[in-house]
């Protein structure tokens, strides 16, 4: 699918000069303080998707004359643009300046505006979808036209609805001395397309918080959008729901009571869409929220806020071009919230392009680990402010790439900082969680993770461990903090350099998950003659089983404890029994008083008892 290629920015908001982000068509998760110029990136996506459908084509935004003009206010004079172009089947350049939105069609076939369109989503965004005083009621109108139906198009005009809404309220047509039909036609038009709008989101937005958004243990809610006529309305709703050019309902007092009566004029009244939510009670009954933004906190309305606006994502069955837009959104949520969105939006990443700006740099290592199964798929930058206010971006380098970085500024005892990380990051994926704890459940030092990283190589079949070794001689002269009090800047600085291959060669070891803890494998085996039994050994896996590949070496399946049940000509004499030990040995000290007519070969000989395959299928 077309996906952002580069984006280039001169002379609007945070920058005054030209700036570039390469994106080579991957996803985006970029770190920058407030003020650094992150935002003014997400707000150039928005102002390139929402320009064509501006009556001016976004003229204004680079204006100076304009009130509402996106300048840099530091370079007036530069010549303001945005450019963005697109890889993959439709190659074209989009374009923004003072002209306003223009694209150029490089070859292939140019995919419309609506086509190549996304779903921006920021704090202000769910902010403002709660932002009720008690005593109102929730109208997410405002919300709408602003975020979200100028990103929803009507199929049968080629329209989007935020573009009708300014049609409608630009000026009024009038035949005569009354209201042109043309004019009425379009109000109810729009009506109906938010009404469409409406309706979709009520089938999917329940659905997206209770299977994505929800805590365990909380009950299930119904989320439903209201937008009715005022001839759908309940009777205790005071409100003026769809668009209309007509009568104002207004409230009055007569004798004590308040009663809703007809304005004695006309005008165009802004709609009303309410917010309906209901929670699934243990007894399957439906409790009302009268309240939904005093009822709840905060880290429940912003799930409420996301499962509405992605319920509109065509997850299914997505568009040519489609991307997520998302600016510190996440702020007010504490990590195990934020956790679940993360796992919503890595979900969707292969239907959705995601643009991810955070201020929070402990979520951004957190995103950042949760997409490195995939990380050929992201690009990882953070953008900072220059000393001459000027945004500059670089790489998100992981701990190597950091501290290769500080070597080359022989900044040598900050790069042993992040080697000592990455040692510690290694140790932890190279061995299963027991082993990273001590006898009495605490974390182990560094000392003790190498430690056992040597043993379970070792114990696990893996013939050269000198690796290890060299890890272990680093950690005594590198890797612990309290050796830098006094050392040669020269030779220090040439055995950091080791380290960093050292660290660099452990990153070629491949750990692989194999069969899931209760799983098991089988095998069956001869006795030679004179007598002979057949034996089958039925093996349950009672820990962390990984595969372990070396490079230069064949790989091997890890040591761990196993129960296993023995069979003689169909009869089990002993029950159930136990060993720590690795499947191989297992395998080959049986196999040895057999008649050895099975394949020798383990990975041959013991079969995952489930499906019947080999265990060499998982290599």
């Amino acid at each position: 699918m077309p996906a952002i290629n580069r984006i280039h920015i001169c002379g609007f908001k945070a920058f005054p000069n030209d700036f570039e982000l390469q994106l080579e068509g991957k996803n985006l998760l970029m770190y920058g303080e407030n003020g650094s110029g992150k935002s003014s990136i997400y707000y150039a996506l928005h102002c390139m998707f929402q320009a064509p459908l501006k009556p001016d084509a976004g003229k204004k935004y680079f204006d100076p004359a304009s009130e509402q003009h996106l300048k840099n206010l530091n370079n007036l004079d530069a010549d303001s643009k945005i450019w963005i172009d697109f890889d993959g089947r439709h190659p074209f350049i989009y374009n923004i300046d003072k002209e306003g939105y223009q694209f150029t069609l490089l070859g292939g076939k140019h995919p419309l505006p609506a086509q190549i369109n996304g779903c921006f989503v920021n704090h202000q965004f769910l902010f403002h979808f709660f932002n009720f005083r008690n005593s109102q009621r929730i109208n997410l109108f405002p919300v709408f036209i602003k975020d979200i139906l100028p990103f929803c198009k009507d199929d049968n005009t080629g329209l989007h609805i935020g573009e009708m809404y300014d049609e409608i309220t630009a000026s009024i047509i009038k035949k005569g001395r009354h209201i042109h039909p043309d004019y009425i036609s379009n109000i109810e038009y729009f009506n109906k397309a938010v009404k469409k709008v409406v309706e979709d989101i009520n089938i999917y937005a329940s659905d997206r918080y209770n299977e994505s958004f929800k805590d365990e243990d909380d009950n299930e809610l119904v989320i439903r959008l209201r937008y009715d006529s005022n001839f759908d309305k309940p009777e205790d709703d005071t409100n003026e729901y769809w668009l209309k050019y007509d009568n104002i309902i207004e409230l009055v007092k007569e004798k004590g009571e308040i009663k809703e009566r007809k304005s004695s004029y006309k005008k165009l009244n802004e709609p009303f869409i309410g917010l309906e939510i209901s929670e699934k009670m243990p007894d399957g009954n439906l409790r009302k929220i009268v309240k939904p933004h005093t009822y709840f906190n905060e880290a429940k309305l912003t799930a409420i806020a996301l499962s509405v606006r992605f319920a509109l994502l065509n997850i299914e069955k997505p568009a040519d071009g489609r991307f997520l837009a998302l600016d510190d959104m996440l702020i007010s949520l504490d990590m195990s919230n934020r956790a679940k969105v993360v796992d919503f939006l890595l979900k969707i990443s292969d239907k959705y392009k995601i643009y991810l700006f955070t201020h929070d740099k402990m979520f951004f290592e957190y995103f950042k680990h949760k997409t490195k199964k995939n990380q050929d798929a992201w690009v990882y930058k953070e953008i900072y402010m220059d000393y001459d206010k000027t945004p500059y971006i670089r790489n998100s380098e992981d701990y190597l790439g950091q501290a290769e970085h500080y070597i080359k500024q022989h900044e040598y005892e900050i790069a042993g900082n992040f080697l000592r990380k990455e040692a510690e990051a290694f140790c932890k994926n190279f061995l299963p969680k027991k082993k990273q704890l001590t006898g009495d459940f605490a974390h182990l030092d560094l000392n003790g993770l190498i430690m056992n990283c040597k043993d379970y190589a070792a114990e696990s079949g893996v013939i050269d461990i000198s690796i290890f070794n060299e890890l272990d001689e680093h950690r005594k002269f590198i890797l612990n903090p309290s050796s830098h009090d006094s050392y040669d800047v020269a030779k220090y600085g040439h055995e950091v350099k080791r380290c960093l291959q050292t660290l660099r060669k452990l990153r070629e070891i491949i750990i692989k998950p194999f069969l899931k803890f209760g799983s098991q494998v089988e095998f069956t085996l001869k006795t030679p003659e004179p007598r002979i039994s057949e034996y089958k050994f039925i093996l349950t896996l009672c820990d962390d089983f990984r595969i372990i590949i070396m490079p230069g070496e064949s790989p091997v399946i890890s040591k761990g404890m196993i129960n296993y049940q023995v069979y003689e000509d169909g009869n089990n004499k002993k029950g159930v029994q136990s060993d720590n030990t690795t499947i191989k040995h297992f395998f080959e000290y049986n196999y040895e008083k057999s008649d050895k007519t099975k394949d020798a070969s383990y990975l041959n000989s013991v079969i995952e008892s489930e499906s019947g395959n080999p265990i060499s299928a998982f290599f």
